[in-house]
């Protein structure tokens, strides 16, 4: 089986779930969505321990897009398993603007990327939070990480913008080819 362990993060708003499916579909790679595997409808958490025994499930796999933030407790387990990563690191102000309106879109509808179907604009306190969250207290300790694995054979994207993302889409998809290829022959 040719191997592709791919990895996209980044804040909420960002167009994480919107990239890998695109790039699942695109390559026949399988998607995990972490927030489908992180919440249950009405905003309950899924255990952490029951999280953490079905992402190494999904990680066994060596063909495999995994998008989302989720409990960042196992996002460094996440970066080391990956192949390629891409990061979309938007501004702040882009990420709330689009949760929101994500949110309003979506208010008291079904949405196939995470598990809510009640009141979202009602939580928009619980959105902001974790927007914030993540931004600030998250993102730093991550753009570490990325940098102990500059040196490595892992593949980093970091994009600033949704703008950038689209110049550079056929770069990843020339990464993601190679990286199948690459294994198909090795």
């Amino acid at each position: 089986m040719r191997s592709a362990r791919i990895l996209i993060i980044g804040n909420g708003g960002t167009g994480k779930s919107t990239l890998s499916e695109r790039l699942g579909k695109e390559y026949d790679i399988p998607v995990t969505h972490l927030d489908l595997l992180s919440w249950k409808d009405n905003y309950i958490r899924t255990d952490e321990n029951v999280f953490k025994e079905e992402l190494l499930n999904k990680m066994k796999s060596e063909r495999m897009i995994i998008e989302g933030w989720a409990y960042h407790s196992t996002m460094k387990e996440r970066l080391e398993w990956s192949d390629i990563i891409i990061y979309l690191k938007y501004p702040l102000e882009y990420c709330l603007k689009t949760v929101f309106e994500r949110n309003s879109l979506y208010n008291y509808k079904s949405y196939p990327f995470d598990p809510f179907t009640g009141d979202r604009e009602a939580r928009y306190d619980l959105y902001r939070e974790a927007v914030e969250r993540v931004h600030y207290k998250y993102e730093p300790e991550v753009r570490k990480w990325l940098k102990e694995f500059a040196d490595s054979e892992k593949c980093i994207y970091t994009f600033e913008s949704i703008d950038e993302l689209n110049e550079n889409y056929n770069l990843i998809a020339q990464k993601i080819h190679e990286q199948l290829k690459l294994s198909e022959n090795g």
